[in-house]
């Protein structure tokens, strides 16, 4: 970049627009309000016992006591600060009221990467704009998604970096490459990252078979090198949370499983069913164009518009509305994937007009993206995928990668409109294209508008044609809720009424479809009358592409806005404070005690943040359980007390009257420690967990056979006089005292993980074992002791060294970046 200031006045607009806009949008935040996130409400119970030691002791701890049991904190909430990354994040977005700095960062990112492919700077604007306004990154934000967001801002400027770099660049491709990357593993969404680097690698392939064609392999190979140097750094960055999240993979839901019906999945990685429940509807792709091509969200027929209403008749209007609008193949869905009706139509274009290595990667990207976004029903390519490609099976709700099409539309729509701007006469233009060799400017744009435009118009005309608007077994559904709610209901009686609504709800969904489909026929309308009066010369390039933009923020403006508005906000002290205690908490919290579980028995175990936020409970509610309390859930559930006791859950929350919590006291619950009389072993991992149905926790410890040379030899035998009990708690920290006439083997209700947890017996390191599956186990000799474990995983000590080396390197090359461009011209030269 030349350091004339008039070439810096269009990047200082661009920048004062991805400023103001989201601030607009998001004026409630100005006003002292804050938006209301589900999953971050969630995300504030489970992690209340993090950020009280956290602001106590100004450290990590590492491990939570208050979910599931027990579980590392890796990736619950771990905040690494030797990486310095993470200043250069606040320089760029928390100056800003939250999510407007969401909103900056977007288009920020998506600005560099056309910069990058040297677009017009009017038209990288609208481009900017265009990606950032996709729905499906407005609904991230609005339920919480906070980490995806911030991964799914620094995918272009890592994708802009690579592209420079490959250009001739490399010094400033690999440094902004590293930089970016560092950004994306800081956000600690590794789904998303997964994503972006299936870009990278598709489009380094393609530049691969150019370079090999020209015979510039050299060039290639240098590049990749430097690129390859900054990508270590930048993975040093983030090596802590990495390395940690790495190690407790191999024993989470995403690890490899012990049981043996476990082990005979195709894949070892999560469950097929579980991670393909959240697959997009092959017809659901057309939202892309129409964002209500399958009724939005799953939220009651009404809901987004009292008017969908208006043409149901008066005495159907109520029982209407115990139907969702959504009736796409998903269970339920907080709203579509749309990338805007304008961006489909240049998109379209460009993928005539555009030739080169470009369009092909752009085109590849997009079909594979909605193709495996179909995950379970499109199964020959998911399988592949799933089964074969590393690393694939690791993730859930492969409806996700379709941001890769929200990355790729709006990035091949922007190069369509560079193009028609710096064409001298777009219409005249001889294009060839396959198969038709007298193809012009004019001939491909009117096929583009007719092509998409006419899709909506045969949508709008004939709806029936292109979806049945029914969602499969809705009606039996809701009639088991029904005949639950009202039992003297007879079978009859609720078919009959259920048949004699459906079609009024048909009725109202037809005009959700059809509003949303004339919608993006006018918007496409407008963008290509637009585009001949550009082209005819009656307006310039700013008015053109000014005015577009402005269609562009009215069309994605108006349908984020059904998912993210005003609505969305409420006071500060809500969003900070989001449960309040009731009198079962209350009563609980009299207990001082230092160390003792709640099982919360009305909600599910697996969904329940509020226990957590006061007490430390069996439940909780996070993605990346411990494969082993996970599997031992449904006992707990299902009330198998020899698992609650030998947990130690001293209270239970049961319903009471008029639907108030109640707590009670759990009299078998058997503390922090104790001592057994003998030992079970069995065989494997199938024998221990089936034990577990039939044993008495107090006196007996069933031991897997793989730790049989460490149980060789020991003698349990209690008297009524040993002891052990808790001295001291904190969450990675356990200090108790033991008392014993002879040597004795006592059973810790500690979640086992070896990976982290070291024992000492009077400050000498000891060994211990897994015992009834989940829980600790020792032998401990005669006499009085102090016992300890502490939990100091040498992976965070070690990454955190290398995090701080990696960073500095990143912060000089950003300097010495900074130093060049801002260098007198000669100088550069």
């Amino acid at each position: 970049m030349s350091t004339n200031t008039k070439t810096w006045w269009p990047h200082i607009i661009a920048l004062a627009l991805f400023i103001i806009v989201p601030i607009i949008y998001f004026l409630p935040a100005l006003e002292g309000k804050a938006l209301f996130q589900s999953d971050i409400s969630h995300f504030l119970g489970v992690v209340k016992e993090i950020t009280d030691f956290r602001a106590k002791y100004h450290t990590e701890p590492l491990w939570t006591n208050s979910m599931f049991g027990g579980m590392p904190a890796f990736q619950v909430s771990m905040e690494c600060h030797a990486n310095l990354v993470t200043y250069i994040y606040k320089i760029l977005c928390t100056w800003m009221p939250f999510p407007a700095n969401m909103v900056f960062l977007y288009c920020l990112g998506f600005y560099i990467l056309l910069k990058a492919l040297e677009i017009d700077t009017w038209v990288s604007i609208l481009g900017a704009f265009a990606f950032a306004f996709s729905s499906f990154f407005f609904i991230i934000i609005s339920v919480g998604h906070n980490s995806q967001a911030n991964a799914i801002a620094f995918m272009a400027p890592t994708l802009a970096g690579v592209i420079l770099a490959l250009k001739g660049k490399r010094i400033t491709g690999s440094i902004l490459m590293g930089v970016s990357l560092a950004l994306e593993l800081l956000s600690d969404h590794l789904q998303i990252t997964y994503y972006l680097l299936m870009i990278i690698g598709v489009y380094t392939l393609i530049q691969l078979f150019v370079s090999f064609k020209q015979k510039q392999l050299p060039s290639f190979f240098k590049a990749i090198a430097m690129l390859a140097i900054a990508a270590v750094i930048a993975l040093g960055t983030n090596i802590t949370s990495i390395w940690l999240t790495y190690e407790y993979g191999k024993y989470s839901t995403r690890g490899t499983a012990d049981l043996s019906v476990e082990k005979q999945k195709e894949s070892s990685g999560l469950d097929k069913n579980y991670a393909l429940a959240w697959s997009y509807g092959v017809p659901e792709t057309m939202t892309l164009l129409i964002p209500n091509f399958q009724g939005g969200a799953s939220q009651p027929i009404g809901e987004s518009s009292k008017s969908i209403l208006d043409g149901v008749d008066s005495q159907y209007r109520e029982p209407v509305q115990m139907f969702e609008e959504y009736w796409g193949s998903q269970s339920f869905t907080a709203g579509p994937v749309y990338v805007g009706a304008i961006i489909c139509f240049f998109a379209l274009l460009g993928f005539f007009v555009i030739k080169g290595p470009m369009k092909w990667f752009l085109l590849f990207t997009s079909i594979l993206s909605i193709m495996l976004a179909w995950g379970k029903n499109f199964l020959p390519l998911t399988d592949i995928f799933f089964n074969y490609l590393p690393g694939y099976n690791k993730f859930r709700a492969v409806s996700m990668i379709l941001v890769i099409a929200e990355f790729t539309l709006p990035l091949m729509a922007a190069l369509a409109l560079d193009r028609l701007v710096k064409s001298k006469d777009f219409f005249k233009e001889k294009i060839p294209v396959r198969f038709f060799n007298n193809a012009n400017g004019m001939k491909i744009f009117i096929a583009a508008l007719c092509l998409t435009c006419g899709i909506a118009l045969l949508c709008y005309v004939m709806p029936t044609a292109f979806t049945s608007f029914q969602k499969q077994d809705e009606i039996s559904q809701l009639a088991s809720r029904i005949k639950q709610s009202q039992p003297t209901a007879t079978d009859q009686q609720i078919s009959s009424y259920l048949n004699d609504t459906y079609p009024s709800v048909l009725k109202a969904r037809k005009e959700i479809f059809t509003a949303d489909a004339m919608r993006t026929m006018i918007f496409i309308i407008l963008a290509g009358g637009l585009v001949w009066v550009y082209v005819k010369k009656m307006i310039n390039e700013k008015i053109f592409v000014g005015v577009l933009l402005f269609f562009i923020l009215m069309d994605m403006y108006n349908v984020d806005k059904r998912y993210l508005n005003d609505r969305n906000f409420t006071t500060k002290k809500a969003v900070k404070v989001p449960y309040e205690p009731d009198a079962a908490d209350m009563a609980i919290l009299q207990d001082t005690s230092q160390d003792y579980r709640v099982f919360n028995t009305t909600a599910a175990p697996d969904q329940d943040s509020r226990t957590s936020y006061f007490h430390k409970s069996l439940g909780g509610y996070s993605g990346i359980k411990m494969r082993r309390y996970h599997e031992l859930l449904d006992q707990i559930e299902m009330g198998n007390m020899s698992v609650i006791d030998m947990l130690n859950a001293k209270y239970f929350i049961v319903g009471g009257k008029d639907g108030q919590r109640m707590a009670q006291k759990n009299p078998g619950a058997l503390g922090n420690a104790w001592f057994i009389d003998n030992f079970r072993v069995v065989p494997n991992a199938d024998s221990e967990r089936t034990a577990l149905s039939h044993f008495d926790p107090m006196h007996t410890a069933v031991v897997d056979a793989v730790f049989t040379d460490y149980v060789k030899g020991v003698q349990p035998k209690r008297d009524s006089t040993d002891f052990i009990k808790l001295n001291s708690y904190l969450p990675n920290d356990l200090v108790y005292t033991s008392k014993t006439s002879s040597p004795q083997f006592a059973v810790f209700s500690e979640i086992y993980y070896k990976d982290g947890w070291d024992a000492f017996i009077d400050g000498k390191p000891t060994d211990y074992i897994r015992v009834n599956y989940i829980l600790r186990a020792m032998a401990i000799p005669a006499g009085t002791h102090t016992i300890e474990f502490k939990f100091e995983p040498k992976e965070f000590a070690i990454g955190e060294k290398v995090s701080l080396a990696s960073s500095l390197l990143l912060i000089v090359g950003c300097v010495f970046l900074l130093f060049q461009q801002f260098r007198p011209k000669k100088a550069q030269e």
